[in-house]
């Protein structure tokens, strides 16, 4: 099932025409998965979590993006969601088949406790940079490295996080 459903994301992407797609006007479709390890200020412990980052995003100018991401993830003692606004910079020009990119964003959500069956608010913000490489004009797969800053508001406490993730990105051009 997990095949059929990328060999059809695979071949959609493929199928659009494209030359240039970090240029204003453009649409981009994808998002990342992480495994990160996360330690808190309310004790000693720690988890391992899982992410999975599905996002979108408008070119507003060349090589600069805004769009939201939604985050879902897992681990042995709950789930969380959250949407997490986001801006990007690409920093080389756009015909470069490899490129680096930086993004921020500030994301509100909930913590679903499967211990408690209790539901926790949160905030939090994220700086991340990264690679990209570009398939084609229209895929890239990127690598990259997240901080991230959360606060689960009923108890007032914090957690960072280092994340390395994996991810890609379908780059949609605008219709002329």
């Amino acid at each position: 099932m997990k095949k059929q459903i990328l060999a059809t994301i695979l071949f959609l992407a493929l199928s659009f025409s494209a030359n240039s797609q970090i240029t204003k006007g453009n649409w981009m479709l994808g998002g990342d998965a992480n495994f990160y390890y996360s330690n808190t200020s309310i004790s000693t412990s720690s988890n391992y979590s899982i992410f999975i980052n599905p996002n979108i995003g408008y070119f507003i100018k060349d090589r600069l993006a805004i769009g939201s991401q939604l985050g879902i993830s897992f681990n042995d003692s709950s789930t969380s969601l959250s949407l997490n606004p986001f801006i990007r910079y690409y920093l080389l020009k756009q015909d470069k088949k490899i490129n680096y990119f930086t993004e921020a964003g500030f994301g509100y959500g909930a913590i679903f406790s499967k211990n408690t069956n209790s539901t926790y608010k949160t905030i939090g913000y994220n700086i991340k940079a990264g690679s990209v490489f570009f398939l084609n004009d229209v895929i890239g797969l990127e690598f990259s490295l997240k901080y991230l800053y959360g606060k689960q508001l009923s108890f007032n406490t914090t957690s960072q996080n280092l994340i390395i993730g994996f991810g890609f990105q379908i780059h949609l051009e605008k219709n002329n």
